[in-house]
């Protein structure tokens, strides 16, 4: 496994270096400006590519950082602590992405403004709960006969749920003191509002609080309680909080082993918010919010419409649904499967019969032209210019996303323009136009890598259509993998995806890519073990996705914590 150094990039998101490319004269629409992801430690390199010289020491779950919940997992918690309210989404700022996620902890920075967000957000929240209140108040909306009885009730059992395990007796004594204080200068509906948005605005609330119980056996880690595991389960396989039967489980004991975890996991699959919360994680993992930035030239392409970008983003998420709960549920599926989902201008796009307008449709794609999610018209979109494909997008996200060697960022001052298009004796094709990356010295030594994966889907223009010519000239999509344990040639994309689906290292980075999710941080060269544990795991599983997450929430570095010191 090879760590890239580059001198020379390509535009392209947050996975790649710094570059500028010009799609004709004059023009500069495919200029971008972007960071190298990182990990915990800041590079771009993943520190656990490698094997682990001794796992036979004490048990070292690596680091525990305090986290809190992402704007999606807010949401989706206060929907589910106020069932039957419709409640609107309400605006949290996005945390830098750091491969990709929005939950790792070393960038969960709070400010002034995110202070702000939780407090407008507690506020709006209770004005929608209480405009139906009968939804969840166990008595009348003025109290009834015993307010403060009925008040001290709700805020316990919402308090709990909101902290995700029972209250302290201090906090206990604080909120039911608060709403005493408040009853007796107001009325029971204000004083409830305002303690129900001191529940909100907690920390307890907010952040996912760890402390854990008893020492581990062989090591200088704590076990989790039952209710920390509860947390840590429900926002890793539902992106949201715990439903009534794991907090039973977590207060009987029954996540203290291993066996139980698993079984509270394999329940919680079932259900349909592990399909929200699996399709989110390929959400970041994947880009898929990236389709929403595309802007393909209008003169270039007539046919585009808003309506057709939508479709784009939408038919992702159902790709990977669809092929993680009805199909084979593998990685390899993923990047091979000729099943989606379309409508009417998706239908457009791949040459199938289209679905009834306003409705989706399942069919087969030309397995000679579409293969996988690499092949799809919202990732190929997403990874391309204005007017021309960039195989630099999308040989640096296959290099940093699928086989966890991002490329380092070209020095600066370098130029990577290639020559402009039009002009006499200039490059005719696309792929003529980026072999300058490969002509020159300096850029040679990064860009022979990036671009030949990228160079392998030159058979999809920006738009994420099927090409045969380029510009009139035959298009020749080779392209050839180096560093990898799949190296050598390919012709195309569909050889890539099933050079990919085969690959040892693709399948220990998707390990990697899920173990980050799931801790909300950084891999160190302390996840050595845990994570080689897991690559065995998934390899014996043939790469079932789900028996990786499986294998997670019953792995020490998932049901322990490094003790403070």
């Amino acid at each position: 496994m090879v760590a890239l150094g580059c001198s020379g990039g390509g535009g392209n998101d947050d996975d790649s270096a710094t570059a500028a490319v010009t799609d004709g004269p004059g023009t500069a629409t495919d200029a971008a400006t972007t960071s190298t992801p990182t990990t915990s430690e800041g590079t771009g390199v993943d520190p656990t590519e490698g094997e682990p010289a001794e796992c036979e020491g004490p048990l070292d779950p690596g680091p525990a950082p305090l986290r809190r919940l992402t704007h999606t997992q807010y949401n989706n918690t206060v929907r589910d602590l106020f069932p039957g309210v419709t409640l609107p989404p309400q605006t949290i700022a996005v945390d830098p992405k750091v491969n990709g996620f929005e939950n790792n902890a070393d960038v969960q920075t709070p400010s002034a403004l995110l202070i702000e967000q939780y407090q407008r957000a507690a506020l709006a929240v209770t004005e929608a709960a209480w405009a139906t209140p009968e939804a969840f108040l166990p008595c009348a909306i003025d109290g009834g006969g015993e307010p403060q009885q009925c008040g001290h009730g709700f805020i316990l059992d919402f308090g709990a749920r909101a902290f995700r395990r029972p209250l302290t007796a201090d906090e206990e004594a604080a909120f039911l003191g608060f709403f005493d204080q408040q009853l007796a200068e107001t009325n029971f509906s204000v004083a409830l509002q305002l303690t129900t948005q001191a529940l909100l605005q907690s920390p307890a609330f907010l952040y996912f609080l760890e402390f854990g119980g008893e020492p581990a056996i062989g090591g200088e880690a704590v076990a989790l309680t039952g209710h920390e595991l509860a947390t840590r389960l429900s926002y890793f396989l539902w992106d949201s909080m715990p439903d009534a039967q794991l907090f039973a489980a977590a207060a009987a004991g029954d996540l203290d082993t291993a066996e139980g975890l698993a079984a509270e996991a394999m329940r919680m699959l079932e259900d349909a918010r592990a399909r929200s919360a699996l399709v989110n994680f390929h959400r970041q993992w994947f880009d898929f919010d990236g389709v929403a930035l595309i802007n393909p030239d209008p003169a270039t392409y007539p046919n585009y419409t808003p309506d057709l970008r939508a479709a784009m983003r939408a038919e992702l998420d159902r790709f990977v649904e669809s092929t993680l709960f009805e199909g084979p549920g593998t990685f390899a599926s993923l990047l091979t499967s000729t099943e989606t989902d379309v409508d009417a201008t998706l239908a457009a796009l791949y040459g199938v019969d289209p679905p009834p307008p306003g409705e989706w449709a399942p069919v087969l794609l030309d397995s000679s032209q579409r293969s996988g999610i690499l092949t799809r018209a919202g990732f190929l979109a997403r990874t391309a210019h204005a007017v021309h494909p960039s195989p630099v997008k999308r040989g640096v996200f296959v290099l940093a996303r699928l086989l966890c060697v991002p490329p380092a960022p070209p020095p600066a001052n370098v130029n990577t323009n290639p020559p402009d298009e039009g002009q006499p004796g200039q490059p005719k094709t696309n792929r003529e136009r980026y072999a300058k990356h490969t002509a020159q010295a300096d850029c040679a030594s990064c860009h022979t890598t990036i671009d030949g994966v990228g160079f392998g889907f030159e058979h999809y223009d920006a738009l994420g259509r099927w090409r045969d010519l380029d510009n009139g000239e035959p298009v020749d999509a080779s392209g050839e993998l180096i560093g990898t344990d799949v190296d050598g040639a390919f012709d195309g994309a569909l050889e890539l995806s099933e050079k990919l689906a085969t690959s040892t290292q693709a399948h220990n980075c998707v390990v990697s890519q899920v173990y980050r999710y799931a801790l909300g941080r950084g891999t160190t060269a302390d996840d050595l073990c845990s994570l080689g544990d897991l690559r065995a795991q998934f390899a014996a599983a043939s790469g079932d996705v789900r028996a990786l997450l499986l294998a997670v929430v019953t792995s020490d570095a998932f049901r322990t914590r490094k003790e403070a010191p």
